[in-house]
């Protein structure tokens, strides 16, 4: 079953309409590797005609049933981003020097899947998020070049 053919079954296991716009912004978020922001969103989707507020309707609805997750950039900048079963399932690590957010690979059965699995949960999950905060290589050489002590990696 394609991403496509799962959307749309979404939207109707939710009572929403299939639309154009709706479509259109679930295309763009399927076709990139990073996150967007709401404004990066609006111009990949300056040529369909778009108006900001259909677009942050949509991310909104987008949000609350579970296609998209909301992250912050190193900015400060809210970000989306595809959920699985629309995208592979990751998690993330986050600069603390420079804000910078980097996906990681979640392999199948890993020590964590496993120990996740293992919970007493007090209701069903519908995904998990784990985001690990450390210094990136990027900042700890510019940090080495002004002399100062990095962090032991454990």
């Amino acid at each position: 079953m394609s991403k496509e053919s799962i959307f749309v079954g979404v939207l109707r296991q939710n009572r929403l309409r299939v639309t154009k716009e709706r479509m259109e912004v679930f295309r763009v978020l399927s076709l990139v590797d990073s996150p967007l922001s709401r404004s990066e969103l609006l111009s990949n989707l300056r040529n369909f005609g778009m108006h900001p507020p259909t677009l942050y309707r949509t991310i909104e609805l987008f949000v609350s049933i579970g296609i998209i997750q909301s992250l912050s950039s190193k900015s400060g900048e809210v970000i989306y981003e595809l959920l699985p079963p629309f995208a592979p399932h990751h998690h993330h690590y986050r600069c603390m020097s420079c804000g910078s957010t980097f996906p990681l690979e979640v392999l199948d059965d890993a020590p964590e899947e496993v120990a996740l699995r293992s919970l007493d949960l007090p209701g069903a999950a519908v995904y998990h998020q784990v985001d690990i905060y450390g210094t990136c290589f990027e900042c700890l050489r510019e940090q080495t070049l002004v002399g100062e002590h990095a962090p032991a990696a454990f």
